[in-house]
């Protein structure tokens, strides 16, 4: 049932204690060993809890834990998890070599479950779920049904195993072990029902893309980023102060006798409502059950009110200092939690880190005096992969030109400027090049008039939906090789209920599909590919990164032969999801030394830091 190059498999699942922002602490190890067949050959299982003790750190007693695994890891063993990121992320803790091959049943599921729903954009959609316990219901396998799984994962994670006694635990654990061997039959048998398909996992795909979402995800998620601590501290213990400066400058009801937010950052709806009907704004976006819409979709359609678009900028800063919801481990890194393959282009979808708030608080990260902090990013990227897909040789021009929004705002006739650097250096320059994102971004997904007049609009100033009509029809006669490729491959998808990325990562139909999901598909998910790509090659190189973001890689780097190499490989992931036909340029968007603090160069980023810097001068904080 396996691949013919393994012998043997081995089905594996930790338990360990983490605290928020740490490393595991493991507190025991049960596996099963199969043979090429998948029939049991072999079992055991390891503990390290101390009764009546915290448990201590692996340097300080490893219990029945050797300085090796207690079972082969080389290249004729099948590593098979679930999640085995975490397995992997207790494996450097032990101290122990990663093994060969891994078989991560989560990116298996995830493979065969990525089922774009019907479009209903009044609905909510309902995410399924992704756990091992929702991966064994989808296939019918039944199991924990004495356990009382989700409180005593919470129990162990906390540190409050001895509630149950070691061997409860050791028996929780083995039940995980044992139900994910029937889940990995399952997985490779698949699933061909009337009302559910599961296609079979193929061996081969899922070890490449496991070579990411285990293997470079734990050393990533094990890294974490640099927290200047005492920094954090000091916006916490102000952060009514911090907070009051921060409303005076963005939310736009705070001279109001009943404004949104209080003095504590705490947003209320029906103060927000009351407000928008003292300004005579009788209209704003509602969900199917009548709340306001506060997302940026919502912000971005009643940008036409003054000062309205500050409102995001707000809570995005507010949603982290109000909750002080920043892991940080005692080393003080904020460890990310990156969920790879979790949108349905299979981009991550990372939480609980600096890059989940605004730009502006990302000057809390400082890098240490003896590394080069280092943002390294693909310039364009989706634009220079629908460029390379669709052979449009006028949108390859302008890409390889150095700025393919200047190209398209001299096709628009915005511009008669023909620098890319002086153009974006200058104020107009820059607010134009963000629009023309915009525009880029919405023509590759196939965003409606209305929809890209909306995204068009400037704060006090409506778009008209009539030039932006005007504008998609310009680029539908500049770029006919694009607009050509991308109806071959929604047209293709319809038919073939399928579309795939680079890799082969699956995105299959139900009906009624969202047809801007299926445009914008195909140079999402290569945008992934691209950066499993250069992440996998970086994390074999020893460069772990220390956050994947989107299209970009934050790194901390020894020296300047290292960020070199590490701009070869992301150059080289590009040229390879382009087929060769030219390089995604890399741009480096920071570079920090001798214990540089990151700034972000936008403005709203530089004035937020700016803002809670001189609130904490003025309570006299810092320096």
């Amino acid at each position: 049932m396996m691949s013919r190059h393994f012998s043997q498999a081995v089905v594996l699942d930790f338990e360990f204690e983490v605290r928020d922002g740490g490393l595991p602490n493991v507190l025991c190890l049960a596996w099963q060993m199969l043979d090429a067949n998948l029939n049991l050959i072999d079992s055991g299982e390891l503990w390290r809890g101390k009764r009546g003790q915290p448990l201590p750190s692996i340097d300080a007693y490893r219990g029945e834990f050797r300085k090796r695994p207690p079972f082969d890891v080389g290249p004729d063993t099948l590593f098979v998890a679930y999640s085995a990121w975490a397995e992997l992320m207790c494996f450097q803790t032990l101290g122990w070599s990663f093994p060969v091959h891994v078989f991560d049943l989560h990116t298996a599921y995830q493979a065969a479950s990525n089922i774009l729903p019907p479009y209903d954009p009044d609905g909510k959609r309902k995410v399924p779920g992704k756990r091992l316990p929702d991966a064994c219901r989808a296939y019918g396998i039944q199991g924990w049904e004495k356990i009382d799984k989700d409180s005593i994962a919470k129990d162990i994670g906390n540190g409050h195993w001895e509630r149950y006694g070691k061997s409860v635990v050791q028996e929780y654990c083995m039940e995980d072990v044992r139900m994910s061997v029937l889940l990995l039959k399952a997985e490779l048998r698949g699933i061909s029902g009337i009302l559910n398909v599961l296609v079979p996992a193929d061996v081969d795909r899922v070890l490449f893309w496991s070579e990411y979402s285990a293997k470079a995800i734990a050393r990533i998620q094990a890294k974490g980023m640099p927290i200047d601590i005492a920094m954090w501290h000091t916006i916490q213990g102000n952060k009514i102060k911090v907070i009051d400066a921060l409303r005076r400058e963005y939310d736009p009801s705070y001279y109001d006798d009943d404004p949104a937010y209080d003095r504590e950052g705490g947003f209320e709806y029906e103060r927000f409502a009351r407000w928008l009907k003292r300004k005579g704004i009788l209209h704003w976006p509602r969900t199917p059950t009548g709340r306001l819409k506060l997302d940026g979709e919502a912000i971005k359609l009643m940008s036409w009110i003054p000062h309205i678009r500050k409102l995001q900028i707000l809570r995005d800063a507010l949603h982290i200092i109000v909750s002080g919801n920043l892991p940080i481990g005692p080393d003080n890194r904020n460890r990310a939690s990156l969920f790879p393959f979790k949108t349905v282009s299979s981009r991550n979808a990372h939480g609980k880190t600096l890059y989940n708030t605004h730009a502006g608080m990302r000057g809390l990260m400082v890098f240490p005096e003896n590394m080069i902090g280092i943002y390294l990013d693909w310039s364009q990227q989706e634009p220079a992969i629908a460029a390379a897909f669709s052979g449009d040789e006028q949108l390859i021009a302008g890409y390889l030109a150095g700025d393919v929004y200047l190209a398209l705002a001299r096709m628009c006739g915005l511009t008669e400027e023909t620098d890319p650097k002086r153009w974006k250096s200058t104020d107009e320059g820059y607010a134009m090049r963000e629009r023309m994102k915009i525009l880029q971004l919405a023509i590759n997904y196939g965003m409606s008039v209305d929809g890209l007049a909306r995204g068009l609009s400037e704060e006090g100033k409506i778009y008209p939906a009539l030039r932006a009509s005007r504008i998609i029809e310009l680029h539908r006669r500049f770029h006919p090789e694009f607009w050509a490729w991308r109806h071959r491959r929604y047209a293709a998808a319809m038919v073939e209920r399928k579309m795939l990325s680079v890799s082969g990562w699956p995105m299959y139909l139900s009906h009624s599909p969202n047809p801007r999901t299926l445009f914008n598909y195909p140079a999402q998910s290569a945008g992934a590919d691209c950066m499993r790509l250069a992440t996998v090659k970086l994390c074999q190189e020893g460069l772990v990164p220390s956050m994947l973001i989107h299209d970009g890689i934050l790194l901390e780097l020894r020296d300047e032969e290292e960020v070199e190499r590490a701009q070869e490989i992301m150059r080289w992931a590009g040229r390879e999801i382009t087929g060769g036909r030219f390089d995604i340029r890399v741009g480096v968007d920071q570079k920090l030394v001798n214990g540089g603090r990151y700034a972000d160069k936008r403005p709203d980023a530089k004035r937020m830091w700016t803002i809670i810097m001189d609130t904490l001068r003025a309570v006299k904080a810092v320096p």
